[in-house]
């Protein structure tokens, strides 16, 4: 596994890993209404996630040439994004990231990681040390969701 950081060239792969895992790994978790409203098949706006990516730290984790994980935080903490794709999942991809993240926000002097885990990446984010805050209800395109707000203390 290589670990390198977000490229606008990998958009279109970020974008349907992102897709895929929501639409396997996520209707675990989340009916399909939810699965359909967090990842529709069309109406994702590149643009605004190119510019996010590019914005925050964001990295990609790589297997023979393919990406198999991304995830993101923007420069004051929050992690906005972790996905790794359903046939690499507990092999550390996650890690990897998170570990990535937490470097960069001790670089810039931050006292912690903060972010809204879904269902899914609750366990993992507490096996990295994230410990739950608020379990909260939200809307996204106008359907409910469970999530959990995070954070992890870096001092």
């Amino acid at each position: 596994m290589l670990i390198r950081k977000f490229q606008a060239s990998d958009l279109d792969a970020v974008l349907q890993l992102f897709y895929d895992v929501v639409h396997s790994v996520g209707a675990k978790y989340y009916d399909e209404e939810q699965v359909n409203a967090w990842a529709p098949k069309v109406g994702h706006n590149r643009d605004g996630a190119l510019k996010s990516l590019l914005d925050n730290f964001a990295y990609v984790v790589e297997e023979n040439g393919a990406i198999i994980a991304f995830g993101d935080m923007t420069h004051d903490g929050y992690v906005d994004r972790l996905f790794v794709h359903k046939n690499h999942q507990g092999r550390g991809a996650a890690l990897r990231i998170f570990r990535k993240l937490e470097e960069d926000a001790r670089a810039l002097g931050l006292q912690e990681l903060t972010g809204e885990a879904s269902i899914m990446l609750k366990p993992i984010a507490e096996k990295y040390g994230f410990e739950v805050i608020e379990k909260q209800q939200k809307i996204h395109r106008g359907v409910e969701f469970t999530n959990y707000k995070m954070r992890k203390k870096l001092v």
